[in-house]
């Protein structure tokens, strides 16, 4: 996703929360790694950590496939062939690149960002309707369970979290606070960047293993090392920790 000039700082909105994250120091960068390893979409990623941090739980596996199955089409048939024109108007074909093209691919690169954000808003919608599906069943004793379970792993890794001190945020001169609720909140977010992960890298070792090889430098990367994608979303995730702690 790109810069868009109305940036805010308010979590209670989707879009705003996206930016806030996105546009800190460093994060474009780590996004755009796990976008071109793993084909991971950032803005379920963004909206997942967005969910987590107005639930105070992460999404679960099964919930992050719901969710990037209803935008799965329109990532593939509208976004990605955006991108894909934009890049390419970088450096031609001809007459590209020159002056002319170059406002050919600023308008591209605008209308790829709304496409975007429509994403996002039927991602958000998701959300929503998953908030109101867990009020609902949360006068059920299975749902309960299931809650009190998700609860439990979240304490065991705050526990974890709050025995060391809450890492540096990139960006920024003011340091969190070490108290039980950052920490809290920083193992929610991880946990749900995790979940994420994992997802895209199911389905990208689906991909390949459906074409008989792993294609290309990234997957080769990837394969060496497992951790360099979760160490990226781990970027990510300080940066969201930041915008909800408001720093």
């Amino acid at each position: 996703m790109g810069q868009d000039k109305d940036q805010g700082q308010s979590v209670a909105d989707h879009w705003q929360f996206s930016l806030a994250v996105y546009t800190r120091e460093g994060v474009a960068g780590h996004c755009l790694e796990l976008q071109n390893r793993l084909g991971l979409d950032v803005n379920v990623l963004l909206v997942m950590l967005w969910a987590a941090g107005q639930w105070g739980e992460a999404p679960t596996t099964q919930q992050i496939e719901d969710a990037d199955s209803t935008i799965v089409a329109w990532r593939h048939e509208v976004i990605v062939p955006l991108r894909q024109l934009r890049t390419r108007l970088k450096t031609g074909p001809a007459p590209a690149p020159d002056a002319a093209t170059e406002t050919l691919r600023e308008e591209v690169k605008r209308l790829e960002l709304e496409a975007e954000r429509l994403q996002q808003d039927v991602l958000a919608q998701w959300v929503k309707e998953q908030a109101l599906a867990r009020t609902r069943a949360g006068h059920g004793g299975v749902a309960q369970d299931i809650k009190a379970g998700s609860r439990v792993q979240n304490h065991a890794l705050i526990e974890t979290v709050a025995t060391e001190d809450l890492p540096a945020v990139p960006g920024t001169q003011t340091a969190l606070a070490n108290t039980a609720e950052n920490a809290r909140k920083l193992a929610v977010l991880e946990q749900t960047a995790v979940r994420v992960v994992a997802h895209y890298e199911a389905a990208y070792a689906q991909t390949a293993a459906d074409e008989g090889h792993w294609a290309g430098q990234a997957a080769n990367e990837q394969a060496a090392d497992p951790w360099l994608a979760l160490q990226h979303a781990h970027q990510v995730v300080l940066a969201a920790l930041a915008v909800l702690c408001q720093i």
